[in-house]
């Protein structure tokens, strides 16, 4: 059974989508009369926020031609945990008629939960707090998007992305010159389903049933009947 190779793609995508609704976050910088004097772009990336720190230290005054520059936001995937409330019937079958005459059938999919954590790394709490404005009426405590589960079955599936906690550290090290780093953690729950491989079989177009008496010994009648696999509709239905 573990011979079937299958890819959907489901996390990758899923993964792809959660970082596409943060990446257009920005700040806007106020002059001393109110007004906009700047407007800064939060760039996203995937990894853990241990890579931003490194190379902070590397170079915490950002002096140098850095790689990284803050505010910054950052994601990663932290654990994959089975939903049985979720969990369907097994023998269940989705299955996808082709023009063609051929029918294209996959198992029902089994229910996991992505968690996935998003990190928000500001100078200080100002911009922290601006980011966090934004992004958190957006989130009651979910936000649902489509994504593409089976392309091509044409099936997508609705993932809701639950906001399970916000916490913030703030990483102050050395004497009152020195730069700060504020950390908020968005800790979210992505519900999505996984499905395995799918497989390919012709449509029944014809039936034959031979209809005997209750022990078997004596033929009551055939049946014979015909179908049009692409608009469903009976052609034949003979009774003999």
């Amino acid at each position: 059974m573990f011979e079937v190779v299958s890819k959907h793609s489901i996390i990758k995508n899923t993964v792809l989508t959660f970082g596409s609704l943060f990446s257009n976050v920005k700040i806007n910088r106020l002059k001393t009369d109110g007004t906009i004097g700047q407007v800064i772009n939060v760039p996203i990336t995937y990894g853990p926020k241990e890579k931003v720190f490194v190379r902070l230290r590397q170079d915490p005054n950002l002096e140098n031609q850095a790689l990284i520059t803050l505010p910054i936001l950052s994601f990663e995937i932290t654990s994959y945990n089975y939903d049985s409330q979720r969990a369907p019937n097994r023998n269940n079958k989705i299955v996808c008629h082709n023009t063609d005459g051929s029918a294209a059938g996959v198992f029902v999919p089994v229910p996991y939960n992505l968690s996935i954590s998003l990190y928000l790394l500001t100078k200080g709490t100002e911009d922290g707090l601006d980011v966090l404005e934004q992004l958190l009426p957006l989130f009651m405590p979910e936000y649902t998007a489509t994504v593409k589960a089976i392309p091509s079955m044409n099936i997508t599936q609705d993932v809701p992305f639950i906001l399970n906690s916000v916490t913030a550290s703030d990483d102050f090290e050395g004497d009152f010159q020195s730069k700060r780093l504020v950390t908020h953690t968005l800790d979210f729950t992505a519900k999505i389903n996984l499905y395995g491989g799918t497989g390919n079989a012709k449509i029944i177009t014809r039936t034959d049933t031979l209809v005997h008496n209750i022990d078997g010994t004596e033929l009551l009648g055939t049946h014979t009947s015909t179908g049009d696999p692409i608009t469903g509709t009976i052609l034949t239905d003979i009774w003999t």
